[in-house]
């Protein structure tokens, strides 16, 4: 009796190792088709050349507004330290889509949903936070006490709708990618599904990009007007 009861427990044992294996093997299979889902590339080469082309310039566009103000030769009624103020603004946002990171992700072909992720990250941090909400927001805000220039307030309804709305895209873009996660099995229809997300995002994030760049040139090109003009 005791033989029988042992090689019982036995038969159970080896019945609950091999569900254990079973399971393990079903999720690493789920896993490796999920994997292999959000590694959808897409390919962007179409437009690079002209989306480099476009944002150079626009960048270019602001450098040479900027540089309006040279405060050695100045001659006009404004407060030097206001104009320099938002030259340095205007600056920085420049340093921001100049960067290696930002110029890389611009000459990127290829697209995964990760890279397309990175990218979301990358224009959250360094571009909505650094240059829209650091330094264009104050300029913006008609309560700050160190731009005393009377024309900056026929601008500042444009600077802040066009803020509202970019703070309000990219959260979407980026919970949409990460709800990616949700689709467990590989079929055609979800690879379909990932690759028109993996497209989406990237062109949305891209407009978010340009959006955020004119709004720079815009301001830029009202900077230079109150140079010249002041």
């Amino acid at each position: 009796m005791k033989k029988l009861l042992l090689e019982y427990a036995n038969l159970i044992g080896y019945t609950f190792t091999g569900l254990i294996f079973g399971l393990a093997f079903a999720l690493l299979f789920i896993n490796y088709n999920h994997a292999r889902d959000i590694d959808e590339i897409i390919d962007v080469s179409d437009n690079l050349t002209a989306t480099r082309e476009q944002v150079q310039a626009k960048i270019d566009t602001i450098k040479a507004n900027a540089a309006s103000y040279d405060a050695s030769t100045y001659q006009g009624n404004y407060i030097s330290y206001d104009l320099n103020n938002i030259q340095l603004r205007l600056n920085s946002c420049v340093a921001s889509f100049e960067s290696e990171e930002s110029q890389n992700y611009l000459n990127k072909t290829e697209y995964s949903l990760k890279d397309v992720y990175d990218f979301g990250e990358f224009y959250q941090n360094n571009i909505l936070n650094d240059c829209v909400i650091m330094q264009m927001n104050a300029l913006g805000s008609s309560d700050s006490q160190s731009m005393n220039i009377p024309s900056l307030s026929y601008i500042r309804p444009f600077i802040n709708l066009n803020i509202k709305k970019l703070m309000n895209s990219p959260s979407y873009i980026m919970s949409n990618i990460e709800n990616a996660d949700n689709y467990q099995f590989s079929n055609n229809d979800n690879k379909n599904t990932i690759f028109s997300l993996t497209r989406d995002s990237y062109y949305a994030i891209l407009e978010n990009y340009n959006t955020s760049l004119d709004l720079v040139v815009e301001v830029s090109e009202w900077y230079k007007n109150t140079v010249i003009g002041g």
